[in-house]
Order: C-alpha cells, then structure tokens, then sequence
C-alpha cells in the first residue's frame, strides 16, 4: 500500500507518518523532500509532505504531484488555525538565528512579557516578530500573509476528491483513530512517536488543543476572524467559539524556553549532521 499524508507545517503530519507506517507491515516511512523524490517500489511505504509555498512547495506543485503519481489512500492533516499560528509563531527559530540574532531577540523579549502578562500584548504584535521577510512587519501585512495562506487552503482543500480523508491534529491528539482506521483498511499504531534519528533531535512542544485561547486577545480575535473562518467551516470546526481564556496563563517552559532551545538544537544538529558522515566511514572501516 502507498499512503500520502498531506498538510501544513505544526498540524502533526511528521508524527502521523509513523503511526500510520506503524500499522502496515514491512513499511517505508518517508518525511519531507520534493514531491516524489522518495517515491519507489515498496511492500508498503509512507510519504509525507506539507505545503510551504516560501520553499516553493505550493498547492499547484502538489496539484501536479497528483496527477502524476497515483497513491491508494490519501490523508489531508487539518489543525485549528488559531493553534497553528501560535506553534508556528514559536518554531520560528528551529533552523537558528545566524544573521538574524535582533530579530530573535526582539522576538524572545515580547514572549517574555507575554508571558508574565498575558493581555498585555496582542498576539498579533508578536507575529510582527516573526516574519521571515523583514521585521518588524505592519500589523496589515501579517493579516495579509494569513488570509492569503487559508485561502489557498481552503481552495484546495475544497478540490479533494472523495478518494482523501480529512483527519485533525484534535482528532489525533485525543486518539480518535476510529474512523481513520476504517478509511485505511487497518489499524494505525496509536501510541507510535517520532524516533529519535541519528543526526538529528527533534524538539517537541505540548501535543495539546485550545493553546490559542491563552494567546488571543479580543484585538486578535477581530483581526484574524476574518482570515480563517472560511477554513474552519470547511474542516468541521466550532466557528461560533472564539472566546479567549479570561485568566490566561503561558507556560514558560512551552514559550519562552521551548524558543530558546530550538537554536541550541539547530547546533547540535548542524554539528552531527556533520560528524555523521565521519562516524559512517570509520565504522565501514571496522
């Protein structure tokens, strides 16, 4: 069997990967890449990817991807879009500030005030932070950048056929694997997690819903409505519940924290990445 998993970045399309190849015997699980790049002739095989239109990996790649290539069961990952900005928002950094260390910091300093006072800063000023094309951008221009992205998203979300399942990070995190199960064929391994790969180390953050709540204030809410209640109606989402926490609380050790040590692991990676090679030639060696 040949499976596609297909999302954005932060809806848990990397972890659904093993899950899913988890169930299947002798089965390939493949993470990233161009489209196709991994594709070959497998018993059973796992492809992942997610759209990123900044890395040239937009809807009409993937659109042509499809016609192409024919995969048995297809799976679009969906997540609330207001718990997806926050993740993203704080995995700004998991490649490393290198040239960009005032951004990071200025970036750093207003998650540190959020955190000691949650309603005292909009989560819209934050992401004016955030941006990979100057900083700090217009309040106008990170709407903008949203309401362009679930655009896009919904339109080709509207596109799938009948032969894709659409599957949340909700569903996934409260283990309602049910209805997938049925989609696929067999049972998906629930309890599977992201290895541990030589090279690498991931950082994981809560694996929890409803994070948006604590981040959003009643600007916020105004600001982004517009931009991602197309997308939340077409997914099956509660659009009439936008209601931040009144007592907010954010948690250090998911914010603040969890930033910075996505630099201190970008190092460490960058570092194995290239001992790796080293390590593998004396141990043919041996």
């Amino acid at each position: 069997m040949k499976v596609l998993i297909l999302g954005t970045g932060k809806t848990g399309t990397t972890v659904m990967v093993y899950k899913v190849s988890g169930g299947l015997p002798n089965c390939h699980a493949f993470s990233g890449g161009r489209p196709g790049k991994y594709v070959g002739d497998y018993e059973n095989a796992v492809y992942k990817h997610t759209y990123e239109e900044r890395k040239g990996k937009s809807f009409e790649l993937f659109r042509e991807h499809l016609d192409k290539e024919h995969y048995d069961r297809k799976i679009w990952m969906a997540r609330d879009p207001r718990d997806a900005a926050v993740s993203r928002m704080l995995y700004r950094w998991h490649k490393g500030f290198r040239g960009r260390k005032k951004q990071y910091e200025a970036h750093l300093d207003l998650v540190l005030q959020k955190e000691k006072d949650p309603q005292s800063i909009p989560f819209i000023e934050i992401c004016r932070y955030a941006g990979f094309n100057g900083w700090p951008q217009t309040r106008e221009q990170v709407v903008e950048e949203e309401q362009k992205r679930y655009q896009q998203m919904t339109d080709f979300v509207k596109g799938l056929g009948s032969n894709w399942f659409l599957f949340t990070f909700e569903d996934m995190v409260a283990n309602k694997f049910e209805a997938l199960n049925n989609y696929l064929g067999f049972t998906v391994q629930a309890d599977a997690n992201v290895p541990s790969a030589s090279g690498k180390t991931k950082v994981i953050r809560k694996k929890a819903t409803g994070d948006w709540r604590h981040w959003f204030t009643g600007e916020d809410v105004k600001l982004f409505k517009p931009a991602y209640m197309p997308y939340m109606e077409l997914i099956g989402y509660d659009c009439n519940d936008w209601t931040p926490d009144p007592n907010p609380v954010i948690e250090p050790e998911f914010s603040s924290v969890y930033m910075q040590n996505l630099p201190r692991k970008a190092a460490k990676n960058n570092v194995l990445r290239y001992l790796d090679p080293i390590i593998q030639k004396f141990v043919k060696r041996d």
